[in-house]
């Protein structure tokens, strides 16, 4: 099915495009991607669980294609955990295919599946060769789509997108700003309508203004939408379950960072609210992280990180949360333009703020090689 899909997006992108004038204007289809393989081992506090595996953690293969003068597609498939349909591992995810029209850098259109700007990470964080990590800051590891709420911190997804920078004098200035489905999406568990599809008449609004000065960068972003996944705090609640229907989440995020000489600095931190107006429900998340690197030399780069995610969930008697503290160290070596080995330790915390249900240590090591191919 899966090479079907490949063949079909590579017969139609091999089209020639037309401009807005009526001329032909063709490109060649340019394929490429990005991967990460890893050998990673974890064990617990006291050496009760170790754990040793090999994984292919994340494979991306891009289609790009001029259509026209000032007009792009753009294709992207995101391969996860050593994917393999026939043993049920993995999973393979159409994460974006849309077109751009770019009238320079003041103004870009994008309209399709795409993944939309939030904070400094959310569009770069599948250029696994680009980036220092291994595990990449929690919420943006989306090897970890698993079993951690991703989707509650990051907008995945937009299909309308207006974006660019504003160039004043030695500053430059960003903004975006995005529309798509809300996070009510049909499956294919329901028979009565059609996967894929927002199951409300509301939408995700979001956006992002920043600015850029030499090697400093900061901005604000921002997401609005309604959401219906609190079906199962209606009867902890004993109430109706139409009471929690499009619940407004709230996402609020910033991100700083600044090369200055060979150190290297970046943080962001997220707010998730709901406004639930409900007696006896408060949910919250909240996630930050901070990064210092120093450039040893050329090809050699070391960091420190530290990543917290924080989730609170209060429904009438019932009280939970899940933090995890991922202090750690990294290094990363630079064989060429298109290849990184890399390297990270990392001790990881999991606990329970409203008692001691969760109160876990393990110790996190892997290695790892990129390629840009």
């Amino acid at each position: 099915m899966y090479r079907l899909v490949l063949s079909i997006l590579i017969c139609l992108f091999s089209f020639p495009g037309f401009s807005l004038n009526g001329q032909i204007s063709e490109s060649p289809i340019r394929v490429f991607g990005y991967f990460q393989t890893s050998f990673q081992h974890e064990s617990n506090h006291g050496q009760t669980i170790k754990r040793s595996s090999f994984t292919l953690q994340q494979l991306n293969l891009f289609f790009q294609k001029d259509l026209a003068a000032d007009w792009t597609a753009f294709v992207n498939f995101e391969i996860l955990n050593s994917l393999s349909m026939s043993k049920q591992w993995g999973a393979i995810n159409l994460e974006e295919a849309w077109i751009r029209y770019r009238s320079g850098s003041q103004f870009n259109l994008k309209l399709g599946l795409q993944i939309p700007e939030f904070n400094n990470l959310n569009q770069i964080k599948n250029r696994t060769p680009l980036l220092p990590y291994i595990i990449r800051p929690l919420v943006y590891e989306t090897s970890f789509n698993e079993f951690l709420a991703i989707g509650e911190f990051i907008p995945e997804q937009a299909y309308v997108q207006v974006y660019g920078f504003i160039p004043t004098g030695l500053m430059k200035f960003d903004y975006a700003v995005y529309v798509g489905n809300s996070p009510n999406i049909s499956t294919r568990e329901d028979v009565a309508t059609q996967s894929g599809r927002d199951t409300t008449d509301s939408f995700l609004f979001g956006g992002r203004v920043g600015f850029r000065y030499k090697e400093f960068k900061a901005g604000v972003s921002g997401t609005f939408e309604k959401s219906n996944d609190f079906d199962d705090a209606a009867v902890l609640l004993n109430i109706d379950p139409k009471e929690l229907k499009d619940i407004p989440r709230l996402r609020i995020g910033g991100d700083f960072s600044f090369i200055f000489n060979r150190i290297e600095f970046e943080s962001e931190f997220i707010n998730v609210r709901y406004d639930e107006d409900i007696g006896g429900l408060d949910v919250d998340r909240d996630f930050y992280y901070i990064n210092l690197g120093y450039q040893v030399s050329e090809p050699l780069f070391l960091y420190f990180g530290y990543y917290k995610t924080d989730e609170r969930i209060r429904a009438a008697d019932l009280q939970t949360s899940l933090i995890i503290e991922t202090p750690g160290v990294g290094v990363s070596y630079k064989f060429n333009d298109r290849m990184q080995f890399k390297a990270q330790y990392a001790r990881v915390r999991v606990s329970d703020k409203f008692g001691d249900h969760y109160n876990q240590k393990w110790n996190f090591f892997a290695l790892a090689t990129s390629v840009f191919f």
